[in-house]
């Protein structure tokens, strides 16, 4: 199965979804209310309505702990602007705030722009400024992911795991596992996302590595069981070909 550069693509641009979503810190109700205000403008598809407003709240929020540089700047991300959206991190990271958001937004925009090197560089400096802190880790481990370290990126997974267990973090160290075919680490860490987000159940790509794993391990009854509940909960798994291709062969009576 060749599914690795899938995988790449389908992961960096929610990467930069989740950052934003997961970043949250600032203490001040207005600007609760008014970020929730941008956001779901953004979420409405109105994208423009969404990005003038939130840059209308800049002389308000902008230049203190970074805190409105990263929801800008992850505003521009998704709008593929990245140069205004590096900037603006940028302006944020010379700030007195200590927001290390900041620097894992900024390599992701580096990673999309193909300056590997210089988000491999951020992310070093942003692991020493902050050992303690599992994303830092998370982070190299998908950039070393995305440009097919793929040991690198075991390494650097397991050393986020190890500090604050997420389920995204098992799914990450699922898939550099698989590029790896590790598959017997694959179906453990698999499971330990599942065991702490259910809602992985319904992943196609997921749970897609997770049969040809069952499989690999000569697991055919349980992978069987796998592409079925897939089946259930994700509608386009009745589509998918190689999924469909999969299963009948798991299913040819045993020589």
């Amino acid at each position: 199965m060749h599914m690795t550069r899938y995988l790449k693509f389908i992961t960096i641009f929610l990467s930069l979804i989740i950052i934003s979503i997961n970043c949250f810190a600032f203490e001040q109700k207005d600007f609760v209310d008014d970020i929730t205000h941008a956001k779901e403008l953004f979420d409405k598809g109105e994208h423009d309505t969404a990005i003038k407003y939130w840059e209308s709240k800049h002389s308000i929020y902008a230049g203190q702990q970074g805190h409105y540089e990263l929801e800008l700047g992850t505003f521009y991300s998704r709008m593929k602007a990245f140069d205004k959206a590096e900037q603006t991190y940028l302006e944020g990271m010379q700030l007195e705030g200590k927001y290390p958001r900041l620097n894992v937004s900024l390599s992701y925009i580096y990673l999309w722009t193909g300056r590997f090197d210089q988000a491999s560089a951020i992310l070093d400096k942003t692991i020493n400024e902050y050992p303690d802190w599992w994303s830092g880790y998370y982070t190299k481990a998908h950039h070393e992911f995305l440009t097919e370290n793929y040991q690198d990126a075991k390494k650097f997974a397991e050393q986020s795991l190890s500090i604050t267990e997420t389920a995204r973090g098992f799914m990450l160290l699922a898939r550099t596992c698989f590029a790896l075919n590790d598959t017997r680490s694959v179906i453990s860490a698999i499971e330990e996302a599942i065991n702490i987000e259910p809602n992985f159940l319904a992943d196609l790509t997921a749970m897609k590595i997770y049969a040809v794993s069952l499989a690999t391990e000569g697991l055919n009854g349980e992978a069987i069981a796998v592409i079925e509940e897939i089946k259930k909960n994700n509608e386009k798994a009745a589509e998918d070909e190689e999924l469909e291709n999969l299963l009948a062969e798991l299913k040819k009576p045993q020589k």
